[in-house]
């Protein structure tokens, strides 16, 4: 075992659940009773800040993982030589579970009173988006643990003791298949649904509800890709991973990873302009097109989505496809990841940003009613009020924690299971 690699794994497992215990304000019990809550949503005037962010950017990522390793699985499962992700298929499920996980912490967390989150379940709600991401996020984790658990069957169909036998039953081609098939069914849906919860707000016009889920299930493969351009080259140096010759080279699979990348990140890239094109082209809309061409979010959405998620990558990953270089690859992904995340905040904060004097939504102020509209008419000032975005400081702290909880179970898995494709588990799941 590495000892230095399960050092770091008892740091992160301590510190990032150390910073959540802190976020519960050292009182487990009143957390669990729903007395407890990380932040006052009547005194922030957006509601909806690094929590939401933060659950939507890494339920995609986590989602974005698994369904595009999981297609490559598919598609090549009768011409396994052919799947870029072979030797590495087990290692990515794990990666998008690892991702997944703070999402869900943070669904809960974003609650206001986490404790209570789990009438999500309990008392579900059909109506609405966010117990629908509860639900998905439980779904979507399911399919990715029977991929994991089917994968490492696989390595065990010698074996003829009772679990074997189910590990190896669920490893047969039929049933990988239709676990396959589910996990990427709700993994889309989960990635649908996160893109619905902002564009069916009140806030926005109708027709931005099915675009804003299309662009989240794009970013799910755009993020995907680039959380495995990160990992796999940095993984590869760290463990000193050996090359199949049954196999594509590691240079072959940067070059597949390169060009997927590219074709994602142009995909994200028209999406853009057209949610540009679309709302400054509305009437009802566009107020939120100026807050990003020349407001005050037109750095993070003009550097940050457009030159830093889009411009920057389609370069680099252009130039992985043509040179196959690692290091290439990990800067191209960083890059992408930071456009995501800018990409992400504005879905988030845009919609909650302005708040006019006439609406009826949940965000506008007391009493607000349509004589407001007509004394901003005759007085030639605007109908809407623009509402400013702060992050409080237990967002920062649930945020902060779920990250390292992140890192500290990826490096768990990678010590307790059998991630490498010549390694067998010798007690039954782990090794």
């Amino acid at each position: 075992m590495n000892k230095f690699l399960l050092a770091w794994t008892i740091i992160f497992i301590i510190i990032g659940g150390g910073i959540l215990l802190y976020g519960m304000s050292f009182n487990p019990i009143s957390w669990a009773n729903g007395l407890v809550t990380f932040t006052e949503p009547n005194d922030e005037p957006i509601p909806w800040g690094l929590l939401v962010i933060g659950y939507m950017f890494f339920g995609v990522i986590g989602t974005g993982v698994s369904t595009y390793n999981s297609l490559y699985e598919l598609f090549n499962k009768n011409h396994p030589e052919k799947n870029p992700f072979k030797n590495i298929s087990l290692r990515n499920e794990w990666i998008a579970l690892a991702v997944l996980i703070p999402g869900w912490i943070m669904v809960f967390a974003s609650t206001y009173k986490p404790g209570e989150a789990v009438y999500i379940y309990t008392s579900f709600r059909d109506t609405s988006r966010i117990a629908w991401n509860g639900l998905l996020y439980a779904l979507v984790g399911i399919g990715i643990i029977l991929e994991i658990l089917a994968l490492i069957g696989e390595k065990r169909r010698e074996y003829k003791d009772p679990i074997s036998r189910l590990l190896a039953w669920l490893s047969s081609k039929s049933v990988l298949i239709l676990i396959v098939g589910y996990a990427i069914l709700m993994e889309l849906i989960l990635d649908a649904n996160l893109g619905s919860v902002f564009g069916y707000l009140s806030t926005w016009v109708y027709e931005f509800g099915p675009f804003m889920s299309m662009l989240f299930v794009i970013l799910s493969f755009y993020s995907g890709i680039a959380m495995l351009s990160f990992m796999t080259p940095l993984y590869n140096r760290f463990r000193k991973v050996k090359e199949d010759p049954n196999s594509l080279s590691i240079h072959e699979m940067y070059k597949i990873l390169g060009r997927d990348g590219v074709l994602a990140t142009i995909a994200v890239g028209f999406s853009l302009l057209w949610w540009l094109w679309l709302t400054a082209t509305n009437q009802q809309t566009s107020a939120w097109a100026e807050l990003m061409i020349s407001g005050p979010y037109s750095v993070v959405f003009l550097i940050g989505g457009v030159l830093v998620g889009v411009i920057i990558p389609i370069i680099l990953y252009g130039l992985v496809y043509k040179r196959g270089s690692s290091h290439m690859l990990v800067t191209s992904s960083i890059f992408t990841l930071l456009g995501m995340f800018s990409i992400i905040t504005i879905a988030d904060i845009i919609p909650q940003s302005i708040t006019w004097y006439y609406s009826v939504s949940p965000i506008s102020p007391s009493n607000s009613n349509w004589v407001y509209e007509l004394r901003s008419i005759f007085n030639n000032g605007p109908s809407w009020t623009y509402l400013p975005f702060n992050i409080s400081f237990y967002d920062i702290v649930f945020f902060i924690g779920s990250v390292l909880l992140l890192l500290g179970i990826y490096t768990l898995g990678v010590i307790l299971l059998p991630l490498e494709e010549d390694e067998k588990p010798r007690h039954l799941i782990f090794k």
